[in-house]
């Protein structure tokens, strides 16, 4: 597998946040009191942050084969995101997105460029529906300063603003041209016709966002997608036996999603468990059940991943290995083929 020096930069910048998180993670706090944390922690509301996690993928299959223009079957979508789902947890560079593209493009009717673009554009989602939700989770912090509040209330209203900029996009692609003719050449040294051609390929992702009715319902549909998620984090916050609060399962979400973002290694290790203890340190809850949280919801996405990616691998008849194979990952398979079929 040919790497490049810039992703081999950061892959090494990534592992060093990672180490760096866990590092100061146990630093802060003694390991041996997040150990008895998890060990007290109610197996029964684990149980159900798991369904939860289940349930979100499930929906978040549903919103990628609506913006893929409903061809192809549910089922088979459902066990190729999952696929791409485990492979970011187990590789680098975010390799399963790759994988998700790959077969998706093996599907009649569908291509390469149309899973990455639509993937793009549930990643764009993704970021406003966080965005939106933020001025909402802040205002329940008491102790937060009013620039903060009044920035998370600003960063809601841009969002909004952003949106209808999406839609206008969407439905003046010739107007989106000739505003990256005038703007590209300052923002990037990229070529013209490279970045029409990106374009392009975004404002395909967006053809769903040419009416305000289908626009309207991916968003709704973005919303529905999430709220498993919420209802994970309420159910993990019992589990190390904390009051629930939908508000600040709310707000742990978006630190989380936030942090996640940030450069780390598989995983999203040890940043993802910063950004957790971060926000519940902010809403004053103890850092023990806070670090045990987030070590048990991590080990618990991570599992549930896994997991259903493995099935996906059965379902679909593809070999991990030739898989890995087609991404460029020698795992010692000479063809370079996909093995199996996806049906």
């Amino acid at each position: 597998m040919q790497i490049s020096l810039q992703k081999k930069r950061q892959f090494l910048l990534g592992m060093a946040i990672s180490l760096l998180c866990l590092g100061g993670l146990f630093w802060v706090i003694n390991p041996s009191e997040i150990a008895q944390a998890v060990q007290q922690a109610n197996p029964r509301y684990l149980l159900g942050t798991a369904v939860y996690l289940l349930i979100y993928l499930f929906l978040r299959a549903v919103r990628w084969r609506y913006l893929l223009g409903n061809h192809i079957s549910q089922a088979t979508l459902f066990h190729i995101q999952n696929i791409g789902q485990m492979l970011t947890q187990l590789l680098p560079f975010r390799l399963g997105d790759v994988a998700r593209a790959l077969l998706v493009g093996q599907q009649p009717g569908l291509s390469v460029p149309q899973g990455m673009t639509t993937m793009v554009v549930e990643r764009l989602l993704d970021m406003l529906l966080m965005v939106l939700l933020l001025p909402l989770a802040l205002l329940q912090i008491e102790a937060l300063p009013a620039w903060l509040r009044q920035a998370g209330l600003f960063s809601g209203v841009a969002t909004v603003g952003l949106i209808v900029g999406l839609i206008l996009l969407a439905n003046k692609r010739q107007l989106a041209h000739k505003l990256l003719s005038w703007l590209g050449p300052k923002w990037t040294g990229l070529a013209s016709d490279k970045l029409h051609q990106q374009l392009d390929n975004l404002l395909d992702g967006l053809r769903a966002f040419t009416q305000w009715r289908s626009a309207l319902l991916l968003l709704g549909l973005s919303a529905l997608t999430w709220l498993p998620v919420v209802l994970a984090y309420n159910a993990a916050l019992q589990a190390v036996h904390l009051p629930p609060s939908l508000l600040n399962a709310t707000f742990i979400m978006i630190a989380g999603a936030f942090a996640v973002a940030a450069p780390s290694s598989p995983g999203q290790i040890g940043v993802f468990h910063m950004g957790v203890i971060a926000a519940m340190t902010v809403l004053g809850l103890p850092t023990e059940a806070a670090a045990s949280l987030a070590v048990l919801y991590h080990a618990l996405n991570f599992l549930v991943m896994v997991l259903a990616g493995i099935v996906g691998l059965n379902s679909i008849d593809v070999s991990l290995q030739s898989l890995a194979q087609a991404l460029g990952v020698n795992l010692g398979i000479r063809s370079p083929e996909l093995s199996g079929h996806v049906s």
